[in-house]
């Protein structure tokens, strides 16, 4: 294992989410979130440049709307299979109270 970079730990979650771009919404799921991005599978060809709406349905009744910008891009494979696309998302504008939800994850880590 090499050491970790990131500001903030990544929390692996497996919440829907529905990337808002110019050209249409995009469903894919959370593989893992931070106070600072996220990273979403997502299984349609996407344009995701330039600033982005992300909702993040975390529970039945709760949603959590961030704005955030791409990160990279990349597939994943597996045995020489196209396993999933994915994307990392830098967030640019999470609400206070959407921040705190988020850290509170991390202690249950």
């Amino acid at each position: 294992m090499g050491i970790e970079n990131r500001l903030h730990p990544r929390i692996p979650v497996n919440w829907p989410v529905v990337i808002l771009t110019p050209k249409g919404a995009i469903k894919g799921e959370t593989r893992n979130i931070s106070v600072g991005g996220a990273c979403i599978e997502y299984s349609e060809e996407a344009d995701l440049n330039g600033e982005l709406q992300i909702i993040f349905e975390h529970s039945k009744d709760q949603s959590m709307s961030v704005i955030g910008r791409k990160a990279w891009t990349g597939n994943f494979n597996i045995d020489g299979k196209l396993a999933f696309s994915g994307v990392g998302l830098r967030f640019t504008e999470i609400s206070r109270e959407d921040r705190e939800l988020i850290s509170s994850l991390e202690k249950d880590i």
